[in-house]
């Protein structure tokens, strides 16, 4: 069946954000001071000293750590419940309606205050925006977004979203709207994915997941935003020319449908995802390249199963969590030469039915990993050296996923 770029594009994003719960509009019951539950805190166990940009953090300790889960998820009586996991600090249980999910990265600043964005994804003024206090106190506002969010990063004390517009929420429980990230060159709203810069100074990066066709030649388009000036910036790399869709052709090194995953701004390179026709076994198979577009060569490249994967750029790194339910892969590499920071290769939880059983979750702000299962979560820097190791909450999370109903929080990182 002959299927074009865009539709298989789409059917990619509906199926990337349906993997969170859906329901019709709830707003949250309560955004008023409530006490926090106390949670017995886990053992933590050190490693090695934390890299000095790091260091110097509230109350002595180098990196805090919080965990946030929804509780309950699918009963009336939901709640988002928050650990310190370093520390004996209590937070307040925000109560939430049913199937209420996590929307973004939590993050906490140095005071220990935790921010989390979370709500239901259906109807309007079902999105929130919590700061709760080491004291027990929620600070709550409602943001005028609805729906999944698939698009959001943390710079500094802000947290960025992509939507129609550049929606921005600060620490300070301020909304603000900046023109939309998305734009192509022609002025038009375009798909793809927001993450962050490969920038001296950090910022965001949004590239089209389409490329750009300019007479015989292919394109990968970016537009990076400075969040300190607002100023943007449009490129495009060459890529090679791709058919627009999958059906097969007479030579099996021409190149299908291809999808742009990600872009390095330092480096230039771009990962890409494309099919190809095996006339051996009548079957359609896709690559996933890193390539380097002002050599005109590929840095390095798989066959696997890239098309229905999101990759999250995260300045010099690209990442990839395997979905529970669905083909993917668990990748932390680096944007450079497609080096592995972390090597997930002798990793026995691959098979489906045993990662319905058993989750891992690893992601990044940029400056560290935290790499998280049921039992234990560890701490890495960007050379993937293991920094601290903790016990998890002492809490059954057999039902519940990150990062749409369990996430850790990333201290907020100097812009």
């Amino acid at each position: 069946m002959k299927r074009n770029g865009l539709s298989l594009l789409l059917a990619l994003i509906t199926l990337l954000t349906a993997c969170a719960p859906i329901q019709k509009e709830n707003p949250i019951a309560s955004t008023s001071t409530v006490e926090g539950t106390q949670i017995a805190e886990p053992e933590k166990t050190p490693i090695q000293g934390l890299p000095e940009e790091l260091t110097e953090n509230r109350q002595g300790i180098s990196l805090p750590v919080t965990v946030s889960f929804v509780k309950n998820q699918w009963s009336s009586d939901a709640e988002i419940i928050t650990v310190d996991i370093t520390d004996d600090l209590n937070y307040a249980a925000i109560p939430v309606k049913r199937e209420t999910v996590l929307k973004s990265l939590p993050a906490i600043d140095q005071d220990g205050n935790v921010y989390l964005l979370y709500g239901t994804n259906y109807g309007a003024n079902a999105t929130f925006f919590s700061k709760l206090g080491i004291d027990g106190s929620i600070e709550t506002i409602n943001l005028p977004v609805s729906g999944p969010i698939v698009d959001s990063v943390w710079i500094g004390n802000r947290l960025f979203i992509n939507r129609k517009n550049l929606l921005i929420v600060s620490t300070d429980m301020r909304i603000e709207e900046q023109p939309a990230i998305n734009k192509l060159p022609d002025g038009n709203s375009g798909l793809g994915f927001m993450g962050l810069a490969n920038e001296t100074e950090k910022s965001l990066v949004w590239f089209s997941s389409l490329p750009l066709l300019e007479g015989d030649e292919q394109y990968a388009f970016y537009r990076t935003y400075n969040t300190k000036t607002g100023e943007t910036y449009e490129g495009k790399l060459e890529i090679p020319y791709s058919i627009p869709d999958y059906t097969p052709t007479n030579n099996p090194d021409d190149r299908l449908g291809t999808i742009v995953m990600g872009i390095d701004t330092a480096s230039k390179h771009v990962l890409l995802c494309y099919g190809q026709y095996s006339k051996d076994d009548n079957s359609l198979f896709f690559i996933l390249e890193l390539r380097d577009p002002v050599n005109g060569e590929a840095v390095s490249t798989e066959q696997t199963c890239c098309l229905n994967t999101l990759i999250t750029s995260s300045g010099a790194f690209y990442s990839s969590n395997q979905p529970v339910e669905s083909c993917g892969f668990d990748i932390v590499r680096r944007y450079s030469d497609g080096s592995d920071v972390i090597d997930f290769s002798s990793d026995t939880i691959s098979s489906p039915d045993s990662r319905r059983r058993f989750w891992h979750w690893h992601g990044t702000n940029g400056d560290y990993w935290i790499v998280m299962d049921p039992e234990t979560l560890s701490v890495l820097d960007n050379s993937g050296g293991q920094l601290y190791q903790y016990s998890m909450p002492d809490e059954s999370f057999k039902d519940c996923h990150p990062p749409y109903c369990i996430s850790p929080a990333f201290l907020i990182s100097q812009e």
